[in-house]
């Protein structure tokens, strides 16, 4: 899959990982809690991967000299959470309407 494509598919999955609190990130570092992204960091020469957790911690998840998998890399992390996130819906969805129906 090419860095564009990637990109468009992020693009869909943000709507989903937004209920969620989460933000991706392309292209550029931004702090902020739940943020996941990628930027070149002209410091150490490499493109990095990195995540915020809920209080701004900064963890860099990945560094590399390729842009492409940097970009792979925070795809895959997008993909994880964006798939979690549609099956906590859909348990959500499902509890409700058992709840709507009287059942447990």
């Amino acid at each position: 899959m090419t860095k564009e494509e990637m990109f468009k598919e992020m693009e869909k999955m943000a709507p989903v990982l937004g209920r969620n609190g989460v933000d991706i990130v392309l292209g550029r570092r931004i702090p902020g809690s739940f943020t996941r992204g990628y930027f070149f960091n002209e410091e150490a020469g490499l493109w990095e991967v990195y995540s915020c957790g809920e209080r701004n911690e900064y963890f860099v998840r990945k560094q590399t000299g390729s842009e492409q998998e940097a970009v792979e890399e925070l795809y895959q992390i997008a993909k994880y959470e964006y798939e979690s996130t549609l099956r906590y819906l859909e348990r959500e969805r499902q509890r409700k309407e058992r709840m709507q129906n009287g059942q447990k």
